[in-house]
C-alpha cells in the first residue's frame, strides 16, 4: 500500500510540475483575493489553502502581487509569496485519496473479473468432465455399435451364403423336375410301345394261330 501511495504521489507531482500556468495557495489558512495589487484594494474573497489558481499576469516584484483567476472565474490579485508551484499537503492528500479510490475501484473490478474468470474456469472444468464422461459413454456405445455391425455383417454374409445355396438348390430342383418329367414322358412312351406291341402280338396271334390249327387238323386227318 505504501508503494502504491508513493507511486501515486510521484505521478501527481509530475503532473502538477508540468502545469506551469497554475499556482497553489500555501498552507496558510486563507489568502485574500483583492481587486488590485496592494492591501488598499478591496478584498473580493478569501481563498482557502490548497486552492489552485490560473496565472493571468506574472508576479510584479515592486508590488509583490500576481494577477490570477479562481476556479469560480473571479479575477484578482494575491500576494506572490503565498503561491507555490506544487500542490500543498492538503491538495496532495486530496489528489492521492482520489487516485487511491480510483486504484481501489480498479482493484475491485479486477478482483471481480478474476472471480468471474475463476467461475468460468470451474464451469469449463465441469463441462470438460461432463464431456469426458460423454466421450466414455460414446466410446462404449461405439463399441456396442461396432459389435452389432460385426454381427450384422456376419449375418449378412451368412444370408448371402444361404441365398446362394437356396438358388443352387432351386436349380437342382428344377433339374430334378425336368428329369422326372422326362422319365414320365419316357415311361408313357414305353407303356405305349409295350401296349402297341401287345396289341400287334394279339392281332398276329389272332390271325396266325387259326390258320395253323387248320393246317394241323387237315394233316392229321
Amino acid at each position: 500500500m505504501k508503494k502504491i501511495l508513493f507511486v501515486v504521489g510521484a505521478l501527481v507531482l509530475s503532473m502538477a510540475a508540468s502545469a506551469v500556468e497554475k499556482r497553489y495557495v500555501t498552507d496558510t489558512l486563507f489568502l485574500q483575493l483583492r481587486t488590485g495589487p496592494s492591501q488598499e484594494h478591496r478584498i473580493l474573497r478569501a481563498l482557502p489553502s490548497g486552492e489552485h489558481l490560473v496565472v493571468l499576469e506574472e508576479s510584479d516584484p515592486e508590488t509583490g502581487y500576481t494577477k490570477v483567476r479562481s476556479p469560480q472565474g473571479q479575477e484578482g490579485y494575491v500576494l506572490t509569496r503565498f503561491l507555490v508551484d506544487e500542490p500543498v499537503a492538503k491538495e496532495k492528500l486530496i489528489l492521492t485519496t482520489r487516485e487511491l479510490e480510483k486504484i481501489k475501484a480498479e482493484l475491485a473490478t479486477s478482483q471481480q473479473q478474476r472471480n468471474e474468470y475463476r467461475q468460468e474456469l470451474e464451469q469449463i472444468k465441469s463441462e470438460r468432465a461432463t464431456l469426458s464422461r460423454s466421450s466414455s459413454e460414446l466410446e462404449k456405445e461405439l463399441e456396442r455399435i461396432t459389435s452389432i455391425s460385426a454381427n450384422a455383417l456376419s449375418l449378412d454374409e451368412r444370408n448371402r451364403t444361404l441365398t446362394q445355396r437356396n438358388q443352387e438348390l432351386e436349380i437342382q430342383l428344377e433339374a430334378i423336375n425336368a428329369e422326372n418329367e422326362q422319365l414320365r414322358y419316357d415311361s408313357r412312351n414305353t407303356y405305349l410301345l409295350y401296349g402297341g406291341g401287345l396289341v400287334a402280338l394279339g392281332i398276329f396271334a389272332g390271325l396266325v394261330l387259326p390258320s395253323l390249327r387248320g393246317k394241323r387238323s387237315s394233316g392229321w386227318a
